[in-house]
């Protein structure tokens, strides 16, 4: 991991997310109206026998009213802040006018402004070096130094508070990015592993079952016999449990896997059967993929069942995205009177609640339909909330 201070470009980057769009929050609004209460009753305490100008009043207010939107226009707030404490430095109104300057240059540092801050600060320490040591006659007193090391001390606090919680921010941010990483590779890795164990386990079973079952229909039929329908059935069901191993063990080794994508060719392998397919698919592209795989398993699904149980000649699939959701439907032209809820649909069902769908089965305008709507896209973790 590179170090995040010397990380020009990521710090950048970093700084222009953190920037400019953190929101008024009610500790600012209370942290704004403390400081206003405090400053002018100190003031008014302190200034009993010798009142302050008007405009004393106005400046000292400035500071803590615009604390309120420090974290919005920090830049704005740490000039303000910086300019009321320069203003009503030599009225003596003890610490609590240089308070909102402190916090403005935390905040500024915090969210990315570190050279305009840096710049101010210096300026600031010179400035108030210049107006202590001015003040002593032009004389480098033990109060003078004293005087300019806790004024710059104290600038310098806030300088460094704000950049070291940015730092860590930032690295806590790096912390989780590199954990996220770091899990997405062992779940690839175990993907890799289940995809190796079920290959040597199934597939050399399932090919034995193949090659025994074509070798007894293909002497059967060499006697001038007609194969048993069970032996037939077997030998398909060899040939579609290949296909579909296969398939599983593409989808878990990489992500090009079972996607609508190859809904083309998946509708294809039915053409043949006595069903014509109408096929209508739309923009299939950004889809989160455990939703697209979720997509393409309901179609297959859905297809299968066609095939199997409906009296019609025609199949409609359309697959469509509206409104951030992904629309499929299958739609045959059969004739439906009652049906019973079997593993398949039950399978659908469960494969659109695992990605927040929904789900609608059963007789439609023309035959049977199966309708699934799902979210197009996986859900965005909610962004923590920064603070500052």
């Amino acid at each position: 991991m590179k170090p995040l201070a010397d990380a020009g470009e990521d710090a950048s980057a970093y700084d222009e997310t953190m920037s400019k769009r953190l929101p008024v929050r009610r500790t600012d609004v209370v942290l704004g109206v403390a400081l206003l209460v405090l400053s002018e009753l100190a003031a008014a305490f302190s200034h009993f026998r010798d009142p302050l100008p008007t405009w004393a009043w106005i400046v000292l207010a400035f500071g803590p009213i615009a604390l309120v939107f420090r974290r919005v226009h920090p830049r704005t707030v740490l000039t303000v802040s910086i300019a009321s404490m320069v203003v009503l430095a030599h009225l003596e109104l003890g610490a609590l006018p240089a308070v909102p300057a402190l916090v403005a240059i935390a905040t500024a540092m915090y969210t990315g402004y570190r050279a305009l801050t840096i710049t101010m600060v210096l300026a600031v320490s010179a400035i108030a070096g210049f107006g202590f040591w001015q003040s002593a006659d032009y004389r480098l007193t033990g109060d003078v130094v004293r005087n300019t090391l806790l004024v710059v001390g104290w600038l310098h606090v806030a300088m460094v508070t704000g950049e070291s919680r940015r730092q860590r921010d930032a690295y806590i941010e790096e912390a989780e990015r590199t954990k996220e990483e770091a899990v997405k590779r062992k779940a690839a890795d175990e993907r890799v592993r289940i995809a190796r164990e079920l290959h040597d386990s199934l597939t050399h079973s399932i090919s034995v079952i193949r090659v025994q079952a074509g070798v007894a229909v293909h002497l059967a039929r060499k006697r001038g016999e007609q194969p048993p329908e069970a032996l037939l059935a077997v030998e398909d069901a060899a040939k579609d449990a290949t296909r579909e191993l296969r398939e599983t063990l593409t989808m878990l080794r990489d992500d090009d896997g079972l996607r609508l994508g190859r809904v083309k060719s998946l509708t294809e392998r039915y053409h043949g059967l006595g069903l014509e397919i109408a096929l209508d698919c739309g923009d299939c592209e950004g889809i989160d993929h455990e939703v697209d795989h979720a997509a393409y398993r309901i179609v297959q699904e859905a297809l299968t069942n066609a095939v199997r149980h409906s009296d019609g000649d025609r199949v409609e699939v359309r697959i469509a995205r509206d409104d951030g959701e992904l629309d499929i439907e299958v739609a045959d032209n059969g004739h439906v009177t009652a049906f019973e809820p079997g593993r398949g649909i039950t399978g659908m069902r469960e494969r659109v609640d695992s990605v927040g769908g929904s789900l609608v089965v059963g007789p439609g305008r023309h035959g049977f339909s199966v309708r699934a709507r799902l979210p197009a896209a996986a859900e965005s973790r909610t962004e923590q909330e920064v603070t500052g």
